[in-house]
């Protein structure tokens, strides 16, 4: 109210030498606001370079968030200042009171845009209880976060802008809880889909950027929302599964493990000899142990079976290709040195068979 009284009598006085005067202050007012933008950014990126050093992390965060917002705060307050010195029938005081709620509406809005692009608070308080609380999800808990906290800052600056316009938010706030009861019991799906994400966040039993294995679906982790998580799977397909049922799932984190199980069986023909297998064993062992990707020690190769139509040798192994890419072409390799070792110990790869024997009939 100081400043409407002080603006009131400055254009008490500029109304009482000439109408000229206060045209020309609000084409100058408005000239400043429209054109000098540049200028502003150039000003508040200079106290930046010039604060920096003595400014802590949260300080810097909020001071780039609320740059933008400041110059047009400082266009808008210019703009206001105009329409007051524009010579229209009113007194000054009445074109205050009519402009003055539509410059605190764009006021607060623009505050709540500064807050609204400070969303790296949370990545920064999450860094500082990372010690206390064990969050090694920080990526995934920070996005999580951020948007519980843009969420926020709307519904502060819609309610700030309901209160300056006189709507009574205390009734609305009732209302919308009893409506919000209402509402939680015909949309009990998403009730439930929001508190999996919640609980999916906090447990951490994958990251965004983790390859996991979900039920039937398997793919690397894109995003975690309130709803749903979303993987893109090897053939770079984009799938949106239901929090709910991911946590009803057994989730398979594969990015998590340093190792990875490779067990695969050789059936040779039942015309093998004793000799030709254990010789065969030995080189298999070998081979996989020579395997770069392949932890020598894990190297168990034995036959384990008589099937119907081959004699089963098993291989297992655990190597360090752990990308899908690098294991496959670790099989590709190591499956065709498998066949020269076929060959050059003199062993078949045994397929399935039948054998027809025919009994001759006496004659009577």
């Amino acid at each position: 109210m100081a400043f409407q009284e002080f603006w009131g009598i400055f254009m008490g006085f500029i109304n009482t030498h000439n109408v000229i005067l206060r045209v020309i202050l609000t084409v100058l007012l408005a000239l400043a606001a429209v054109f000098g933008s540049r200028l502003y950014r150039a000003l508040i990126f200079k106290l930046r370079s010039k604060l920096l050093r003595f400014m802590p992390e949260w300080l810097r965060i909020l001071f780039d968030g609320f740059s933008g917002s400041l110059v047009l705060l400082l266009r808008t307050f210019l703009i206001y200042l105009a329409v007051l010195a524009f010579p229209l029938p009113l007194t000054p005081q009445q074109t205050a009171l009519l402009a003055g709620p539509v410059f605190s509406a764009i006021s607060i809005a623009l505050l709540g845009l500064g807050f609204w692009r400070s969303e790296a608070l949370c990545g920064l308080l999450l860094r500082s209880a990372q010690n206390r609380l064990d969050l090694e999800s920080n990526k995934t808990m920070t996005r999580f976060f951020e948007k519980i906290y843009r969420v926020l800052v709307i519904a502060v600056t819609v309610l700030a802008t309901l209160e300056l316009f006189g709507v009574p938010v205390a009734g609305l706030m009732a209302g919308a809880g009893v409506a919000g009861l209402a509402v939680s019991l015909a949309a009990q799906s998403t009730l439930s889909n929001l508190i999996a994400g919640i609980t999916l966040v906090m447990e951490r039993p994958f990251g965004i950027g983790d390859y996991i294995v979900l039920g039937s679906f398997e793919g690397t982790v894109e995003e975690i929302s309130f709803r749903s998580t979303k993987l893109r799977t090897p053939d770079n397909c984009q799938i949106t599964v239901e929090n709910s049922k991911v946590s009803a799932e057994y989730i398979q984190n594969v990015t998590d493990r340093n190792s990875r199980l490779w067990n695969f069986v050789i059936g040779v023909t039942y015309d093998t000899s004793r000799e030709k297998i254990e010789a065969l064993c030995a080189a298999l062992t070998d081979l996989c142990k020579a395997e770069p990707t392949a932890q020598p020690e894990t190297v168990q190769v034995s036959l384990t079976t008589f099937n119907a139509s081959s004699i089963d040798i098993d291989v297992r192994m655990y190597v360090t290709a752990l990308a899908l890419a690098d294991f496959r072409a670790m099989k590709n390799r190591v499956n065709l040195q498998i066949m020269d070792l076929m060959e050059k110990e003199g062993c078949s790869f045994a397929f399935p068979s039948t054998s027809v024997y025919v009994e001759k009939t006496p004659e009577k």
